[in-house]
């Protein structure tokens, strides 16, 4: 199994009384006082049961984090502390925002992502659209987001009214609605029946995902939420946009206008 490979950390009184102590010290990695409570939710350990191959490994070994941990943000949900472990991994980043046309409600896809299914559903429901660049790289490497750009780029969008995600990780890092959470406001319908996947960085909004989807005609049969299509070719419908470069179909590839 391969469990030996990174020393055990034994869960004693004096290593929990560290870790709670964590919110009121200044630690820079609050993993290394942990005994692993995301491990459980972790796919590449699930899948290895190595270790090094789980955010108690990762923590340690940034480098082997940029590669090999899927920035699915399951340990971040699962951590007390919240601590963003997956945005460790590689260098800070500054975000863009550019302006391609102007709407209501303003759509918001990431350079190197969803830049098709932006066109596409902005033309067709009369949308604003803009583009979000650096981002796919934080959900990619792992990487810190530069406050000054993210700030930037929140202030950018408040002047419209309505703004709404086409991508997990565009929700996710601006926190705002992803389009399933919003879809029974738009003229559009889904006929399927069968498995739902959804996204690991939309796992809390599962429910709002899957009102979504029935309001427009889905009948989900099943709901996948343990696994990642970074690792996995999921049976199911996906609800992200890079289930194509998959070879898995993403729901806006089934999608119909009225």
């Amino acid at each position: 199994m391969g469990l030996k490979a990174v020393k055990a950390i034994k869960f004693t009184p004096s290593l929990l009384l560290k870790f709670l102590l964590i919110p009121a010290r200044k630690v820079r990695n609050p993993c290394l006082y942990c005994p692993g409570i995301c491990i459980a939710s972790c796919p590449t350990f699930l899948r290895s049961g190595n270790l090094i191959l789980s955010p108690l490994g990762y923590s340690r070994n940034p480098d082997l984090g940029r590669v090999s941990c899927l920035k699915c943000w399951r340990c971040v949900l699962d951590c007390p502390l919240n601590y963003e472990l997956p945005g460790t991994f590689s260098e800070e980043i500054e975000l863009r925002l550019e302006i391609l046309r102007e709407g209501s409600p303003m759509f918001v896809c990431v350079r190197g992502l969803d830049e098709q299914y932006g066109s596409m559903m902005a033309e067709r429901l009369g949308s604003g659209l803009c583009i979000l660049e650096g981002l796919l790289k934080r959900y990619d490497e792992g990487c810190r987001l530069n406050e000054g750009s993210l700030k930037r780029v929140k202030d950018k969008l408040k002047r419209f009214d309505k703004v709404i995600s086409l991508s997990p990780e565009a929700s996710h890092a601006l926190d705002i609605p992803f389009f399933l959470e919003e879809a029974s406001k738009f003229p559009v319908r889904i006929e399927y029946r069968g498995p739902i996947h959804i996204p690991c960085l939309l796992i809390d909004r599962a429910q709002n995902i899957l009102n979504g989807l029935i309001s427009i005609g889905a009948n989900p049969t099943e709901v996948l939420r343990d696994s990642c299509i970074k690792l996995d070719k999921v049976e199911a419908l996906a609800l992200c946009p890079r289930a194509s470069s998959k070879g898995l179909t993403c729901f806006y590839d089934i999608m119909k206008f009225m």
